[in-house]
């Protein structure tokens, strides 16, 4: 453990400990007082890790490709997080899974949102789940209360898919004529160890194990696929603190990836506290918990990365999250988030933002519903222009 976390912990003696939960059943944590813990500290030592965006709304068959992406570089985001929809492209089970090429694939929008990135500049981290119900067995969980498909996929049928995807972004392949750019980054599912986007039967250790085939099988089919320079990020670990029967929390999601001994290239999680980035707080993942999972994956790999690949603040409650924040402390939050200092930490790869734009269900967002900007909006762009470390 750093020496800092030594006086986390010291602080937290002097509080009641709380499970702390940092998904959407938002357990109390503690907060500081008075007379209790003092802020977390700040620092303007070293790089700050890429600051990224996503917009979620790409992913919806009705908003413009051309539109959002070039909304995304408005916000002078040099990377972003893209979703990618297995089911989407692959309504049908292919002839050949593994080429790009195979008739009953679609790629079209995934197509124009890529193409639209690399012509502004910006670097995309594709994030691939929500499989189609014949690579899980004939089953889905699609339907009017959920768009996700929580059942998991074959893991061949994964490994199939990620090269054929990972082939057609390769900067070799072409379609129609003109070349398809290249993604180096691809992330392995999104929040697999949540109940919402993965939920195998057999409990907790069937759920590590489940992923970890997901993942043995699929790494080096983007390997092949991509070719050299491919990162490959994996855990996308979903945000909460505890394990039970909806979710796995991120200590144990990490630790048991660890040892099933996985192949990766950098780790991936997702942080959405109740607590500010300054508060002292019991609950990993949170901003001034990082450490923990820094040290975990030192434990790992001692040169191991991780991305933080969704963050956010939300500025409304919504039928997912009770906690929120006003528009002021969401602004002044991202700024402390950057200037923590172990996001300061050189392992720290990225800062994905998450959301660009409130929807009902996430009011995140950088951008309002209707359009305006949020305080948060101008914090992010003066962010997004200074010097920062690569990708």
């Amino acid at each position: 453990m750093r020496t800092r976390l030594a006086a986390i912990a010291a602080a937290l003696a002097l509080i009641p400990l709380v499970a702390g939960c940092s998904d959407s059943s938002n357990s109390e944590v503690p907060r500081s007082t008075a007379t209790g813990p003092q802020p977390l500290p700040l620092t303007d030592e070293g790089l700050p890790p890429a600051l990224a965006v996503q917009d979620d709304r790409l992913v919806n068959a009705n908003a413009d490709p051309a539109e959002r992406t070039a909304m995304v570089a408005q916000t002078g985001a040099k990377v972003t997080r893209v979703d990618l929809f297995w089911k989407d492209v692959a309504p049908a089970r292919p002839a050949d899974p593994t080429d790009p090429a195979d008739p009953a694939y679609d790629w079209t929008r995934m197509d124009a949102i890529l193409t639209g990135f690399a012509a502004a500049g910006i670097s995309p981290i594709v994030d691939v789940f929500n499989a189609p119900a014949w690579a899980t067995g004939g089953t889905t969980t699609v339907g009017p209360l959920t768009p996700y498909n929580s059942v998991p996929p074959d893991p061949a049928a994964f490994a199939e898919f990620m090269r054929a995807a990972s082939t057609r972004y390769s900067g070799t392949f072409t379609a129609g004529g003109a070349a398809l750019p290249k993604v180096t980054h691809w992330e392995l599912w999104n929040e697999p160890n949540l109940k919402l986007f993965m939920h195998p039967a057999g409990g907790t250790q069937r759920w590590i194990d489940t992923y970890a085939a997901m993942v043995k099988a699929a790494y080096p089919a983007v390997k092949a696929g991509g070719g050299a320079g491919t990162v490959v990020l994996v855990g996308a670990a979903g945000p909460r603190s505890r394990t039970g029967a909806n979710a796995v929390g991120a200590r144990d999601w990490l630790v048991g990836l660890r040892r099933r001994d996985v192949p990766l290239d950098v780790y991936s999680q997702h942080i959405y506290p109740a607590a500010a980035p300054r508060e002292v707080t019991p609950a990993v993942p949170a901003w001034g918990t990082l450490d923990v999972l820094l040290d975990e994956l030192e434990t790992w790999r001692p040169d191991l990365g991780i991305a933080i690949t969704e963050a956010g603040y939300t500025t409304a409650e919504t039928p997912y999250r009770k906690t929120f924040v006003s528009e002021e402390a969401q602004a002044a939050n991202l700024r402390d988030i950057l200037a923590m200092p172990a996001v300061r930490d050189p392992r720290v790869r990225v800062v994905v933002w998450f959301n660009l734009q409130d929807n009902p269900n996430w009011p995140a967002g950088l951008l309002r519903e209707d359009g305006s900007q949020k305080p948060s909006y101008g914090v992010f762009t003066e962010l997004a222009g200074e010097r920062q470390r690569g990708l």
